[in-house]
């Protein structure tokens, strides 16, 4: 069983909604996950390119689609606490958690954020890779970090319980987040930047610092944050990223959050993917999730250690800030 810490799924269900599609979960998504042993996750919002231009109205649009949605499909349900989360798979349910990738949709209102809480979201990341009001992400100014009225929107998360997420933020945001934060905070899915050098992942003392937290990192099957040589972006590598982060801060510190987004490549309205498969070759979507677990297997990962890594660490985080 595992829970995918990451997933952009909402997006394809937006853009197929709005081409007329309905039950786009259960059409297109749920055999996928369930085919590769992920029974939850935690779905995300986010503003894709060329949106970022508009990304209040681009939210609402999202909302609206995952209203939509839900409501059509009895076998997935917005979960709000582990509680919950763990009830849904007793229901036979694909719990989600839903998560903002970046609060760009803000602007400078923080009270905003109380408006995606009520609505379900219980995960937020301050930025996707762009500067915005309140931080500024892993492709921008790398000189500029969290603003003063990204740490009121980081307050406001904290008071609300909602999971403090930094992979997307540039190394300065970063540590202005570490600095600012009181609880667990997880990178849900970036990778070790001491085997990929990509300001995407994460370097060792990141890594130390979330596991100080008593959070944890999301392993990710992208096959640039794997290796900027296309030789090297291979199954074993990224086995070799897990390797890494459980000897460096420990198999509690460490989950999945593979962010698969095939279904976005030939996607005419982003221009994030360029029209190929982003993922790990043999990891070609979510169906394909038990060739990593046995490959961790075969690295030496024990039956315990997998169960921490594919769905126990993430239970803990979700219960220990969420509730």
């Amino acid at each position: 069983m595992i829970f995918d810490g990451h997933c952009d799924i909402f997006t394809d269900v937006l853009r197929r909604r709005l081409c007329g599609e309905t039950q786009v979960l259960a059409r297109h998504h749920l055999p996928k996950l369930r085919a590769g042993g992920i029974r939850g996750g935690c779905l995300v919002l986010w503003v894709d390119p060329p949106f970022t231009a508009n990304p209040a109205e681009r939210m609402t649009a999202l909302l609206s689609a995952v209203a939509a949605e839900l409501s059509e499909c009895s076998a997935a349900v917005l979960v709000k606490s582990a509680a919950e989360l763990e009830q849904a798979l007793r229901n036979a349910q694909f719990p989600i958690l839903l998560g903002v990738e970046g609060l760009s949709a803000i602007g400078e209102n923080v009270d905003a954020i109380d408006r995606l809480h009520a609505f379900g979201a219980r995960h937020a990341m301050l930025t996707w890779n762009e500067a915005n009001a309140l931080a500024t992400g892993a492709k921008a100014d790398p000189s500029r970090g969290l603003t003063e009225l990204g740490r009121r929107a980081l307050a406001r998360l904290e008071d609300l319980h909602m999971l403090v997420d930094v992979s997307h933020l540039n190394d300065r945001s970063f540590w202005d987040v570490l600095a600012a934060v009181h609880g667990p905070i997880v990178a849900s899915h970036s990778n070790a930047r001491a085997l990929a050098e990509h300001p995407r992942d994460l370097t060792d003392d990141q890594l130390r610092a979330i596991a100080e937290t008593g959070g944890l990192v999301g392993l990710n099957a992208n096959k640039n944050l794997v290796s900027p040589d296309p030789a090297q972006q291979t199954v074993d590598q990224f086995v070799r990223h897990a390797v890494h982060i459980a000897e460096l801060i420990g198999v509690r510190h460490l989950a999945f959050g593979f962010d698969f987004n095939e279904y976005l490549a030939d996607d005419a309205t982003t221009s994030y993917n360029d029209g190929g498969n982003p993922n790990v070759p043999g990891l070609e979507d979510a169906s394909r999730t038990p060739v990593y677990v046995e490959a961790l297997r075969r690295a030496g990962f024990s039956e315990r250690e997998l169960a921490q890594i594919s769905w126990q660490n993430w239970l803990r985080v979700i219960g220990e800030v969420v509730g």
